[in-house]
């Protein structure tokens, strides 16, 4: 299937002068308010990192964490909303929209909430020097804990869009979560969304290009049999072990990168038994969705003719689709990111890349990813994140957010839209019902003393 083209919006919005908006932004009093926010939470912001990151949150098991961050919203007064996918989203309080023939997109900013490791996995937070170190800190706990502090800085702001705009912390990116809590969303999404921006991997990282897989669990099955009576029957491991090497041998291009991973194997019953069975599991990737295709076309190639050389029999099954989809360099919301990132002091660096962006990518929605702390050791039990930069991360994610809103509200919400969500009835907010504080802003708290920054999968 053809990817649709992204959507543009108006003319005026798509030729706006992102370092006009961005600079009509950092004179904003929202703006204003929400950094001066930040800037004196740097330290609640780190306890956030730790307390997401010390709530087990495997795929498919993220239940415990998105509780958690349900409460953190409920706490700041939004309107929580949740799916069957174990998404946990909420519709920022806005005034209620002007008539028109259409319901504006929603602007939405999300985070995912699973990470790679079992649920017996050790979290507790280590702190060494300058940096802290726990299993899924970075990828994706940091930017869970961005998108709490942003929340209450706006809210202390007063902020009020002109667009509705949604905080997303969605399941299943990682591993064979096969993007299902992003895909619940869009697809549960009255009108599709103006804009998306997902936080996930290293300050700097900025990615508009997403880099589709396709991940297939392979099983060969034989006759099996006693390792003396029976030698010379059919092994189903034997046959796998021909197949990685068919695989291997395999010419995959360098342009548009291409590649393939043997991620796991298993099977066998005992070292004096023929297998009976063995299981692989591929993950395959391309920048180019015909080049992922004729690699599956290669792979499923090498797999039968493995199993027809060893005599057994061979299933391949798909258990995972990200799909590929790209802006343009040169597209509006991508030179908002690079202004914003500019603004920051935060050098740019574009990468391809497998995140939760690839599946509005693919639908012709407008988005990106990019990351906001440093840090290393991703998917590791040694990965961690720097102190340092932290503060540069939140003020990137506000001046990105709100940038981004302000070119919504400019006109890129409007016009036609690509997507099976298309011929959806509209709504205020995507995929969730009208706030039940009829567009009104939470009260202010007083500020204290005022009395006295590569993650994907």
């Amino acid at each position: 299937m053809p990817v649709p083209p992204p959507r543009s919006g108006r003319a005026a919005a798509g030729a706006a002068d992102p370092e006009a908006l961005v600079r009509q932004v950092l004179r904003d009093p929202a703006w204003r308010d929400a950094w001066h926010f930040l800037r004196r939470h740097l330290d609640r912001y780190v306890e956030e990192i730790v307390a997401v990151t010390q709530v087990p949150a495997p795929t498919f098991a993220e239940e415990p964490r998105a509780r958690y961050v349900a409460s953190r919203l409920e706490a700041l007064g939004l309107a929580v909303q949740r799916d069957g996918a174990g998404n946990v989203w909420a519709p920022w309080p806005a005034p209620a929209p002007a008539p028109g023939p259409a319901a504006a997109g929603p602007v939405v900013i999300s985070a995912h909430l699973d990470t790679v490791f079992p649920a017996s996995t050790p979290l507790a937070v280590r702190r060494q020097g300058r940096r802290l170190y726990a299993p899924g800190i970075g990828d994706n706990s940091a930017s869970v804990a961005c998108l709490l502090l942003l929340a209450g800085a706006l809210r202390d702001a007063a902020w009020t869009p002109r667009v509705p705009v949604v905080w997303l912390f969605n399941t299943g990116e990682e591993g064979l979560g096969n993007l299902r809590g992003m895909r619940a969303f869009l697809d549960a999404c009255p009108v599709p969304p103006a804009a998306m921006l997902v936080l996930d991997g290293g300050l700097g990282m900025l990615c508009y290009r997403g880099v589709g897989s396709r991940r297939l669990r392979v099983t060969f099955t034989g006759p099996g049999g006693h390792s003396w009576k029976d030698f010379g029957q059919p092994s189903a491991i034997v046959a796998a072990g021909c197949a990685l090497a068919r695989l291997a041998a395999l010419e995959v291009p360098a342009t548009p990168r291409t590649t393939w991973n043997a991620g796991r194997i298993e099977g066998g019953t005992s070292v004096n038994t023929i297998a009976p069975s063995c299981r692989l599991e591929l993950d395959l990737r391309s920048e180019d969705a015909g080049a992922l295709a004729e690699l599956e076309r290669a792979a499923r190639g090498a797999l039968e003719a493995a199993a027809r050389e060893e005599g057994v029999a061979v299933h391949v099954e798909v258990v995972g689709d990200r799909p590929q989809g790209a802006l343009p360099a040169g597209h509006p919301l991508v030179e908002l990111l690079r202004a914003a990132m500019r603004a920051c002091g935060v050098p740019a660096h574009d990468l391809p890349a497998s995140t939760d962006a690839n599946l509005p990518l693919s639908r012709g929605i407008p988005a990106v990813t990019f990351g906001i702390r440093h840090g290393d050791g991703a998917h590791t039990l040694d990965e961690y994140i720097e102190q340092a930069g932290l503060d540069r991360g939140l003020r990137l994610a506000l001046l990105a957010l709100l940038a981004t809103v302000r070119w919504a509200e400019a006109g890129a919400g409007a016009g036609p839209v690509a997507g099976p969500a298309a011929e959806a009835a509209p709504a205020a907010v995507a995929g969730a019902p009208p706030p039940t504080s009829a567009g009104r802003v939470p009260p202010r708290p007083a500020r204290d003393g005022e009395a006295a920054p590569p993650g994907e999968d």
